[in-house]
């Protein structure tokens, strides 16, 4: 009885992955805008907010959102932070999710919901 709800979980993950594969991408649909470091202090490293909002607007694969959200981390690191670039990329691997109908989302620039392409322009 106790592995049900193991077993129920490992279906629901295995049912969300496929649900929705990749598709093509829709050109951006938005103008491009940034909120800098969306719910968070601009301080010395807003650039590092900037480039990664552009990722963000543009959307793409999973690998992609992967690779800019460590790029952020990369950038505010740099600027000799030390735990405010762990706590960043904690934050946008949860909270900027492609599903989410957040204005900060992965794939802003497209309308909602689009989540996740196979590839993008």
């Amino acid at each position: 009885m106790r592995k049900l709800p193991a077993i129920l979980l490992s279906c629901i993950l295995l049912v969300s992955s496929c649900a929705h594969p990749p598709r093509p991408a829709e050109p951006p649909l938005k103008p491009f805008v940034s909120d800098g470091c969306s719910w968070w202090p601009d301080w010395d490293y807003s650039d590092c907010c900037y480039n990664h909002d552009k990722d963000y607007w543009r959307g793409g694969t999973p690998g992609e959102r992967k690779a800019s959200d460590v790029r952020l981390m990369q950038c505010v690191s740099g600027k000799g932070h030390t735990i405010m670039p762990l706590i960043m990329y904690t934050g946008v691997r949860i909270a900027g999710h492609g599903w989410l109908p957040t204005p900060f989302r992965w794939g802003f620039g497209r309308s909602w919901p689009q989540g996740y392409y196979a590839a993008t322009p």
